[in-house]
């Protein structure tokens, strides 16, 4: 296995981490007595993947992240005492490749040195210490045939050994039960995931029962990934017991739904977050989704979250008002609370008392008084009750009905900033909603200041990303935002250690802005409908266009607008049609 040190200088020479950074950390860790490469990766929230694949990227070699395929015929022949101590395991790619001799720690031609090409297995032998020449070596001696040596995590590897070893299969084959299932230890692999989780930076993870199998998915970035350990359903179901117990669930009901929460500490930074539960019982079994809450407290800022230049110093001006309403609107899982928080954070003072209810409380944040809402205590309820400890800011986590949706605007009408989310496809869609709610239309043209929507993609890697030249129907899909004509680039993810190989790294929004000036909301009392709102807007900018600005900042990809349908044919002749109506 490579030393930490020697990860650690290749992330370092890779712009991974920072080396001064790292100097504080290594001084810390001594202090402390703790072990450097664990200190170092919690308290930058850096994946030991990433150091693995700096170090790849840093040497020129092939980095796995893939789960391993073994080669059952070749893993026979290593003797597993190498396997376990050289930490290397052979993986199958394909048969009968004609390959050309190649030299150097890749891919080594066996047989007759006369002939360029031959009819040859070729392998891969997946290693934790690509410097263990006399291992590789070795290994190479035993197996023979084409062997391309790469990079992949030592628990990686690990694991496949002690799931395919032989002895280990002939032990399953002749009483039932594999090694790999007598040691498994649910209490162990729960901090595992949650550790995992935390340095990744997942918002999710989830439990899945399958006919056969039990597995673990983390969501990270918005896209569900697997976690490379596949269970046994016996073995889901211990961890799904460990879970229960610490969400305080009840673990002998399997039949009905049930919601908890717990808290998990990292005991190398002593950072703690909070984890909400789920379970539901499905046809091979009960399944969990744990959503970790708190854990991106340090990106509650309205910079980083992705507004405009011009629409950050609206929204500012506007969540400086003394009273008014101020609506954030997407679907579940768009970041209405984190611009909610960034938004608070902003104004947060000695000098303003802010109150908040929500369901469940996702950050915690000084100087607010955040109320948790539950069966004994309603969004209504607690609402009526902040009027009654002068307040000054109220943030409703979201507004679900039109008693709810009444109050608060009667609090913003009566001297309150007033914060709240709702559940619609578009800025101009919420007010009738809240119409549908049963809200007086007076009512909402009085008192409502600002409506955002939003949506999240993913942010392109600033290391990785590479520019290309956009097509000529993109260019014409483009073309209201380049009108100049000038020429510009597009940019598309390619993946490096930064990134995990993802070529994206993070989310930001996209915003549809409405703000509501005096003839908006004369339109509104007067029962404009959504199409007349959306013309006579003079303050609003369009989800769309968003997006294309920011594709041409080159802040997302192309894919990334398309997946949500807002760039494209369709959306081009509506926001096309929009533009002639409006002029």
């Amino acid at each position: 296995m490579l030393r930490d040190t020697t990860l650690i200088n290749a992330a370092i020479e890779q712009g991974l981490l920072a080396a001064d950074e790292v100097a504080r950390l290594q001084l810390q860790a001594r202090r402390e007595r703790r072990n450097l490469l664990t200190f170092v990766c919690f308290s930058t929230r850096t994946p030991l993947a990433a150091l693995y694949r700096a170090y790849a990227e840093l040497h020129a070699i092939v980095y796995i992240d893939d789960t391993l395929q073994p080669d059952p015929k070749r893993l026979r022949k290593l003797p597993r005492s190498l396997s376990e101590r050289r930490l290397m395991v052979p993986l199958l790619i394909g048969r009968g490749l004609k390959e050309k001799k190649l030299s150097g720690t890749g891919l080594q031609k066996s047989g007759n040195d006369g002939d360029n090409t031959e009819h040859t297995e070729r392998f891969i032998l997946a290693v934790a210490d690509p410097e263990d020449h006399a291992g590789i070596e070795q290994a190479r001696r035993i197996l023979g045939g084409n062997m391309d040596v790469r990079l992949a995590l030592p628990n990686t590897i690990q694991r496949v050994i002690e799931q395919h070893s032989p002895l280990v299969l002939a032990s399953a084959t002749t009483d039932g039960k594999s090694s790999q299932a007598k040691a498994f230890d649910p209490v162990a692999l729960l901090d595992t995931l949650f550790e995992e989780a935390y340095l990744q930076r997942a918002s999710d993870i989830h439990f899945e029962p399958l006919k056969e199998s039990f597995q673990i998915r983390l969501r990270v970035d918005g896209r569900l990934q697997y976690y490379p350990e596949r269970l046994s359903p016996a073995d889901g179901q211990s961890l799904m017991s460990r879970m229960k117990v610490l969400a305080g669930m009840d673990i002998a009901e399997q039949r009905q739904p049930q919601d908890g929460s717990m808290s998990h500490e990292i005991i190398e930074t002593n950072a703690t977050f909070d984890v909400r539960a789920a379970c539901l019982p499905t046809r091979f079994g009960e399944r969990a989704t744990l959503r970790l809450l708190g854990t991106d407290a340090e990106a509650l800022t309205l910079e980083q979250i992705g507004f405009s230049s011009t629409s950050l110093a609206q929204f500012r001006a506007t969540i400086r008002r003394p009273y008014g309403m101020v609506l954030i609107t997407g679907p579940t899982g768009s970041g209405k609370s984190t611009t909610l928080y960034s938004a608070l954070q902003e104004i947060v003072g000695s000098d303003t008392n802010i109150m908040t209810a929500e369901d469940p409380i996702e950050y915690v944040m000084d100087g607010i008084s955040q109320v948790h809402v539950s069966g004994k205590v309603s969004f209504a309820s607690a609402l009526r009750s902040f009027l009654r400890h002068d307040p000054d800011v109220i943030m409703v986590g979201e507004i679900r009905d039109g008693e709810t949706a009444s109050i608060a605007l009667k609090a913003a009408m009566t001297g309150h900033l007033v914060f709240s989310t709702l559940h619609t496809n578009s800025a101009i869609a919420s007010i009738n909603r809240l119409i549908d709610m049963g809200v007086e239309r007076y009512l909402i043209g009085s008192t409502l200041a600002a409506v955002i929507a939003q949506r999240l993609v993913r942010r392109l890697c600033d290391t990785c990303k590479e520019a290309y030249e956009p097509d000529a129907q993109q260019k014409s899909l483009l073309s209201d935002v380049n009108k100049e004509g000038n020429d510009f680039k597009l940019y598309r993810p390619k993946g490096c250690a930064h990134c995990l190989g993802s070529g994206y790294r993070g989310r930001l929004a996209l915003f549809e802005t409405l703000w509501i000036d005096d003839a908006m909301g004369e339109l509104i009392t007067r029962d404009a409908d959504e199409i007349t709102l959306r013309q006579e807007a003079s303050h609003f900018s369009s989800l769309s266009q968003d997006g294309r600005d920011k594709l041409i900042a080159g802040s997302t990809s192309w894919e990334e607008l398309a997946r949500l349908s807002l760039i494209g044919h369709d959306a081009w002749d509506m926001n096309e049609k929009d533009a002639e109506s409006t002029a």
